[in-house]
């Protein structure tokens, strides 16, 4: 991208304002470049790239594969991947300040489907891709996450129905769409909980 549509991208994702203010000018300076009235210095291009794009330039085209992201938090599973060529087609996840960060680092044409609650999504809805990448909440396995809920008297794993059973919603999504690979990231514990019997039944569930 040259300096004037990494200024046009950076103005989807920010004010005038905030961006003037990371480059170090006038507000009236980041206008007149968006209007092409002016023509950005040479260093303004990388300067853009580290202050305002941290996460790298969406990629063109139709990349190399396309993916989905789930359980996305602000998108870093997704950063590496774009990086190898992939264009992410489906994002999902709930909390609303991951949300507007994720946003903020990605700017996602109309093509992209951005959704908030996966329980109520239909794995038909899903758009076809070639690796599903999955960061299912590791509250309901980590060692700290099941020791508080014994302490409060509540229940874990895949009892925890408010974030335990999310992993199914993951494998609806597989047997639906049936990607060339996934990759499902979560805590140490998952090996271990309840005796080895939560992953031997994610492991069943996958083969399956």
């Amino acid at each position: 991208m040259n300096a004037y549509e990494l200024i046009d991208l950076s103005l989807q994702r920010f004010s005038p304002k905030e961006v003037a203010q990371a480059l170090g000018v006038d507000p009236k300076t980041v206008r007149r470049w968006q209007l092409r009235e002016t023509e950005p210095k040479p260093y303004i291009a990388d300067a853009i790239r580290q202050r305002l794009l941290p996460f790298g330039e969406p990629p063109s085209g139709e990349g190399q594969f396309r993916f989905i992201d789930l359980f996305a938090g602000i998108g870093g599973i997704r950063t590496a991947f774009e990086k190898q060529g992939g264009r992410c087609v489906f994002t999902s996840e709930w909390d609303p300040y991951a949300v507007k960060t994720y946003k903020a680092n990605f700017h996602d044409g109309p093509d992209h489907v951005f959704a908030s609650d996966i329980t109520k999504v239909q794995e038909n809805d899903v758009p076809d891709h070639d690796v599903l990448l999955a960061g299912f909440p590791c509250q309901p396995f980590s060692i700290a996450g099941v020791s508080k809920k014994n302490s409060l008297g509540r229940p874990h794993g895949f009892s925890d129905k408010t974030q335990g059973t999310l992993f199914f919603d993951v494998a609806r999504i597989i047997d639906a769409k049936r990607p060339r690979a996934f990759l499902l990231e979560n805590v140490k514990n998952l090996m271990s909980h309840d005796k080895g019997r939560t992953f031997s039944t994610i492991m069943d569930v996958l083969k399956n």
